[in-house]
């Protein structure tokens, strides 16, 4: 759902989306209003940018597993429709619109998930919830709004709050702030400037000059105005890269990391939403090399991972020779290939070993020398206290890369204490108790594998959960 040309940032992240479509089932695409644009919606801008696309698919499907080609430009044209041209809350009083008659179709199509960006307002998905209140029985109507997955960019008209207050089951994706107070919510993450812990250079103009506005869909990425691709987080955490799991939005991913507002314990008579706010990352290390805790860090500390991606996948556009430009790995931890996570059961005090000596480069099949192999702890994927975190697990390499270090003391996402080489072995601590949530204090490790084959690195992840037994 998208209030595009209400500034340049939605055609931005229309062009990146589209890039990664081959990854996605796209059901719809609806043109929206927003406080930002009131009275209109502009579905012409989406089929411009599409027929764009139309023009690279066929170099674009060169460099992709045909068992996951890139969609049709005519078949994404016709799933184009628009929302209610009129603001808010008020859409409520209005005839159903063509919008949210192809939500509720396509909810009433599949029983898998439905993931909703909502990068303008939420007044199209209000009138779907209450059409359906309307039209079906209860039991009907809340089986379908289960199935409802929004990464809502803020709030941007005075619905989503009603939405909210009306339906706490929907699973909802927000940050919740005062009106026009964006600096303070998570997804500016994606376009942050202002602080000196990150690498502002590659979301301005001068960079996305030279290495996004190539070919015939890059001519189509706008300049920035107010900031880079505000609305992307709402998908870039379902990029296949093997950070996202599922509906895990609190694991941390390309598109930040949220979380539930309160624990979900078994408390007597407890009612918990299914709403998801904004999370902070601790101890992100900046290029300054200074920590940094805040909400936007979920995002910005993966800047090099998802721009370097980004141009990477515009390079795909220019040519259909595979060997010109730079493609993902494969990850494979012990048999197991990716993006799924490796689980873990264990009862502490135990150590295991880990290779990814498997991991396949398309770009050099029978050569893993142009990988580089990272392993490091990402505490607040879970409840477990970070100090003891970092003090009771070891990761030990077994096969360092030559003429360098094991350890890095800090990679381009600011993860410290990085251990280097395909093979290593991990030492798990005692079990211990978090009394706020009830649980043990079970942990994450990443594995993040960069190919350095090509002009730009490409980072792909492994995530070992482990699980503590009771």
């Amino acid at each position: 759902m998208t209030d595009i040309l209400n500034e340049p940032d939605d055609s931005m992240s229309l062009v990146r989306y589209l890039l990664y479509s081959n990854e996605f089932d796209t059901r719809g695409i609806c043109a929206t209003t927003s406080w930002w644009l009131k009275n209109a919606t502009h579905p012409d801008e989406i089929r411009k940018i599409i027929n764009a696309y139309g023009e690279v698919v066929d170099n674009l499907n060169q460099h992709v597993n045909p068992n996951a080609p890139y969609p049709k430009p005519e078949d994404l044209i016709s799933l184009i429709t628009s929302g209610p041209a009129i603001y808010g809350h008020k859409a409520l009083d209005q005839p159903v619109s063509e919008g949210a008659k192809h939500i509720i179709s396509a909810l009433q199509e599949s029983e898998e998930p439905l993931y909703v960006g909502g990068w303008g307002g939420t007044n199209t998905l209000a009138q779907t919830l209450l059409h359906m209140d309307k039209t079906l029985s209860p039991s009907e109507a809340a089986t379908l709004r289960s199935r409802i997955r929004l990464y809502t960019i803020s709030d941007q008209d005075d619905t989503g709050s009603w939405i909210r207050a009306r339906y706490p089951d929907v699973f909802y994706i927000v940050s919740i702030h005062s009106f026009n107070d964006y600096q303070v919510a998570t997804w500016p993450g994606i376009n942050l400037v202002t602080s000196p812990g990150v690498n502002s250079t590659v979301v301005l103009n001068p960079w996305l000059d030279a290495h996004i506005r190539l070919g015939p869909l890059g001519a189509m990425y706008p300049q920035v105005i107010y900031g880079m691709e505000g609305d992307t987080p709402s998908y870039l955490w379902l990029v296949q890269n093997g950070l996202g799991y599922r509906d895990r939005i609190d694991w941390g991913t390309w598109g930040g990391r949220y979380s539930r507002p309160e624990p979900l314990v078994d408390w007597e008579d407890g009612v918990y939403t299914n709403h998801f706010v904004d999370a902070r990352d601790t101890g992100v290390i900046g290029i300054d090399g200074n920590s940094y805790s805040t909400n936007q860090a979920t995002i910005w500390r993966w800047r090099s991972a998802y721009q370097d991606d980004f141009a990477a996948r515009i390079r795909w556009t220019l040519t259909s020779n595979f060997s010109e430009v730079g493609h993902p790995p494969v990850l494979n931890i012990n048999g197991q290939e990716g993006p799924d996570p490796v689980f873990i059961k264990t009862k502490g005090n135990e150590t295991y070993t880990f290779d990814a000596g498997l991991t396949y480069d398309p770009d050099y099949p029978s050569d893993n020398s142009h990988l580089e192999f990272q392993w490091f702890l990402y505490p607040e994927a879970t409840f477990f206290s970070t100090s003891a975190l970092t003090s009771n697990v070891t990761i030990e390499a077994l096969s360092p890369p030559k003429g360098s270090d094991s350890i890095l003391v800090a990679n381009d996402a600011g993860f410290s204490n990085v251990t280097l080489g395909s093979k290593v072995l991990i030492t798990v601590p005692e079990s211990t108790y978090n009394a706020n949530t009830g649980l043990s204090n079970n942990f994450h490790v990443l594995l993040e594998v960069i190919n350095k084959a090509g002009l730009y690195p490409i980072r792909r992840y492994q995530r070992l959960v482990f699980e503590y037994e009771s």
